[in-house]
């Protein structure tokens, strides 16, 4: 910018009040509620394995103090049952219908899309995000707006492979480190793996456990939790941070004939804890059905800042002060078995305690009166008007200029992302048009077989795995295995 000289000192003082900013910089705005910001976000973690939301085991003393400083939301639900999707539903506040990212394996976070991290960035706040697992490898577009991303998985396996996860401790560890040099404002991202297959807590819950071993993984996240907490305590930081606690997804544990995640969208593996804690929270329990697309538009309301216009949750700051919510569809999806083998997607929305899911078998719940989902009240005549209903909430949520997502993904990813139980081809599924043979409740049985056949081919038992895999195709002469094929011809390399 050009220097003034020559103007009369009036204009001139004028000039400089007016244009001062410029001439030094644009400022950072700043959030007029000065509080950090603490994410934590839980891989697999079912709601109801929280003492805090009614479990006899395991008990989690660290988070159900948590909830009694904040709001406990009772029914929280993913709005996908995979890792990378549904932390872009959080750090994006949109569907996938908007951002792209269907599963784990075959699509990026694009750049062009703001996350949370970027936009309290834009408003002065220090942020660090510090990771468990490879899904959320900075590879796939989640560190945008991050200072500091650490994915950094440093144990090594006996194959002298880098590991591909890392503890709760060694993550919040990194955390702490971060913190001690901080100043406010910061935002925080907290993730743990350890509650995701296989399970395998240390001691004691290994031993205290041992016939429960998911839920000794619950244990010990608890217990981690517990160090961060304590250092917000001893610091007094839980007067200046808000605290969003929550699940990326749960664990079906075989409800629904599903061993883990990723195939269905049942309660098993979409409902979450959610608890939220601020310094002006009245403790409290709420029932409103919300979603993970609302944590951004709440950050936003409660340090009083801009929301971007193309958030597509609502804010929860109402229901933080006792106030009701609007009613509104929550749209949820499960393409992980589409795009890695072929099957019926499956899509569908909550609204007024119904839950619709559509595929070729479609499904309805009463939600109020069955949140197991065991009785299917599915009539022929709802269902179109129901399939119709869902068509217009995806039509909303998808922006006019479709955002590509898709990534090709190479040997070396795919085999990572394997070795985590994400089992997937090597072509994207393009099948468009499907029957009853397609649905996941009718290939469930196939799929949990062709598992077993890895797993005794990764135990050396070649022979017996490609004899079940055999069994399966003479079964069903046309499924789609191309998935446990690919990693069961992994064991002969």
């Amino acid at each position: 910018m050009r220097k003034i000289y020559s103007y009369p000192l009036l204009l001139s003082c004028l000039v400089l009040g007016v244009f001062s900013a410029a001439l030094i910089g644009n400022p950072i705005p700043k959030a007029e509620n000065k509080l950090n910001i603490l994410l934590i976000t839980i891989d697999t973690l079912r709601a109801d394995r929280l003492s805090c939301y009614g479990s006899q085991l395991p008990k989690t003393p660290h988070i159900d103090d948590l909830a009694e400083r904040g709001v406990l939301f009772s029914r929280a639900f993913a709005n996908t049952s995979t890792t990378l999707p549904s932390h872009a539903n959080i750090l994006l506040g949109v569907t996938p219908n908007y951002h792209g990212v269907h599963e784990n394996l075959n699509f990026i976070v694009r750049e062009e899309l703001l996350t949370l991290a970027e936009h309290l960035k834009n408003y002065g706040f220090e942020t660090g995000a510090f990771v468990g697992a490879y899904p959320l490898d900075s590879r796939f577009g989640l560190s945008q707006g991050f200072e500091i991303y650490d994915d950094n998985y440093s144990r090594i396996h006996a194959d002298n492979f880098t590991a591909l996860e890392r503890s709760a401790e060694a993550v919040i560890k990194g955390a702490l480190e971060w913190l001690e040099g901080r100043r406010s404002p910061w935002f925080l991202w907290v993730h743990c793996w350890d509650p995701h297959t296989p399970y395998e807590p240390p001691e004691p819950f290994k031993t205290q456990y041992k016939e429960h071993l998911y839920e000794g993984e619950v244990a010990y996240i608890d217990l981690a939790l517990g160090k961060l907490f304590d250092h917000l305590e001893e610091n007094s930081l839980f007067d200046s941070t808000l605290i969003i606690f929550t699940g990326d997804h749960g664990e079906s544990l075989g409800e629904h004939g599903e061993k883990t995640h990723g195939f269905f969208a049942y309660n098993s593996s979409t409902w979450i804890p959610l608890i939220i804690s601020h310094p002006a929270t009245v403790p409290a329990r709420v029932g409103h059905y919300v979603s993970h697309i609302d944590i951004f538009p709440t950050v936003c309301d409660v340090l009083r800042i801009e929301k971007p216009s193309f958030l597509q949750g609502i804010s929860l700051l109402p229901a933080l002060k006792g106030m009701k919510l609007p009613e509104r569809p929550i749209y949820f999806e499960s393409l992980y078995p589409y795009y890695s083998r072929g099957w019926a997607p499956l899509k569908g929305f909550i609204l007024e305690k119904k839950k619709f899911i559509d595929s070729p078998i479609p499904e309805l719940y009463d939600l109020d009166h069955d949140f197991d989902e065991l009785n299917n009240l599915a009539e022929r005549k709802k269902i179109v008007e129901l399939t119709s209903q869902l068509k217009k909430i995806i039509d909303d949520l998808t922006p006019s200029e479709k955002i590509d997502a898709a990534q090709k993904v190479d040997r070396e990813t795919r085999e990572k992302l394997a070795s985590l139980g994400y089992i997937s081809s090597v072509q994207v599924s393009q099948k468009k048009n499907f029957g009853i043979q397609d649905d996941v409740k009718t290939v469930l049985p196939y799929i949990n077989k062709a598992e077993e056949a890895w797993e005794l081919c990764e135990e050396g038992k070649l022979d017996a795995g490609i004899k079940l895999l055999k069994e399966i195709i003479q079964e069903r002469k046309n499924i789609d295995l191309r998935g446990g094929v690919y990693l069961i011809a992994n064991c002969f390399v």
